[in-house]
């Protein structure tokens, strides 16, 4: 310990002061950019997205905290996002998001445009903090029709990608009443999916790891693929049957994936629900196919301003080099509350753990953060991930960002 301070070793002491004097730089900067970036929205920049600029209400209609969907969003989107198939649910009690229209695009163009960046993320593993003001841009156009038709079409494009636009979403549902629609096209296989729980909607830098992994196959919950769905709901009861061609197969010519899906509300504002996914991949030189299947059971709480998840997934799947097969679990914990105040504000929290080897080693971490809404149609949040348990041979990290969200 003593060298570190001999003349010998002066230079990485200075490197390492330095980083932390940049990343100190970093952070003020930052903070005068995100300032900065208010007082432009407040004054000019309070448009909301599509949906509500078209029904002419509050954010907090369909969401609890945006962008997740509370009881009267999940209904919204299983009607083929249209408020007159059924009674309009009331707004919720707390965490109301007003409504503001001074940047709208246009009153009837259902279009929603998002950008997000990400100024500030400092990791343990480099001195310096990477600096992504703006990280994705993000277009969608999508609507419901009296003729009981939607749409939905997502386009994308991010920096660590060269800006390249590309199509990440394209979708078509036919809605003819609550106990059957269908909705097909490309896009996740749990596209007809309206929880939160098994979905890619992100409150922080990282979405729950457990949807994002992709085990021994590749698979993961949030990748695309030609899919067809058929769902419904009855009473408190939705059900899903959907099919698809292999995440990441954009012509469909793969082996297919079956995933059946039921979830139940309760009273109380508790759902309960389960999962069961089955499918083939095939495997060039040489040719041979992958087997997999997953499982999973899911919980979700909603009780006023507060919301909590719970996901447990088992993954048994074939090693692509050996197919020998592998069982792995999955897990996460997350809750929030928001705020009864002008400007909501959402602490949050979540736990996850990933198994690999057979279950022999697994990657854990906590996420906190803490989210304001400042405008109906800007979030910002500070994140703090840490991971608490690695594999062996392998350092723990840990990572601090700052994640602004603006949507008009």
């Amino acid at each position: 310990m003593q060298m570190l301070f001999t003349q010998t070793h002066s230079k990485p002491v200075k490197r390492i002061r330095a980083g932390f004097h940049q990343a100190t730089v970093g952070l003020l900067g930052t903070i005068i950019l995100v300032s900065i970036g208010f007082l432009g929205a407040s004054a000019t920049a309070e448009a909301v997205p599509a949906y509500a600029r078209k029904h002419q209400v509050a954010c907090s209609m369909c969401h609890s905290a945006w962008p997740l969907l509370n009881e009267a969003g999940r209904r919204f989107k299983e009607d083929g996002y249209r408020f007159d198939r059924r009674a309009d649910p009331a707004a919720p009690e707390s965490g109301e998001i007003a409504l503001e229209e001074a940047l709208a695009l246009a009153l009837n163009l259902p279009m929603s445009f998002r950008v997000q960046g990400r100024p500030f993320v400092k990791r343990n593993t480099d001195s310096r903090f990477d600096m992504q003001v703006v990280h994705e841009v993000e277009l969608q156009v999508t609507d419901g029709t009296p003729g009981n038709i939607s749409y939905y079409v997502n386009f994308e494009a991010a920096d660590d990608e060269g800006w390249a636009t590309e199509l990440k979403d394209v979708v078509a549902g036919w809605h003819p009443r609550a106990q059957a629609n269908i909705v097909g096209g490309y896009g996740p296989l749990t596209f007809a999916d309206p929880y939160n729980t098994f979905a890619s909607r992100r409150l922080t830098q990282d979405r729950p790891s457990p949807n994002s992994a992709g085990f021994q196959s590749g698979y993961r919950f949030r990748d695309a693929t030609q899919f067809g769905s058929f769902y419904g709901r009855v009473g408190g009861l939705f059900y899903n049957a959907a099919v698809g061609t292999g995440a990441g197969d954009t012509v469909g010519a793969d082996k297919k994936d079956y995933l059946v899906r039921a979830a139940y509300d309760l009273p109380g504002g508790i759902s309960i629900g389960a999962f069961s996914l089955t499918g083939d991949k095939e495997l060039p030189e040489p040719l041979r196919t992958q087997e997999y299947s997953r499982a999973g059971a899911d919980v979700q709480v909603e009780r006023g301003p507060f919301t909590a998840n719970a996901v447990w997934y088992r993954a048994d799947e074939d090693a692509a080099a050996t197919l020998v097969g592998q069982t792995n679990d999955a897990w996460y914990v997350q809750a929030l509350y928001i705020t009864p105040t002008k400007v909501p504000v959402v602490p949050f929290v979540r736990y996850e753990s990933v198994e690999s080897n057979e279950g022999a080693a697994s990657t854990d971490s906590l996420a906190l953060a803490l989210l304001a809404y400042v405008r109906g149609n800007v979030n910002v949040s500070l994140d703090y991930t840490t991971q608490t348990k690695v594999p062996p041979g392998r350092a723990k990290t840990h990572r601090f960002s700052v994640l602004v969200i603006f949507a008009m």
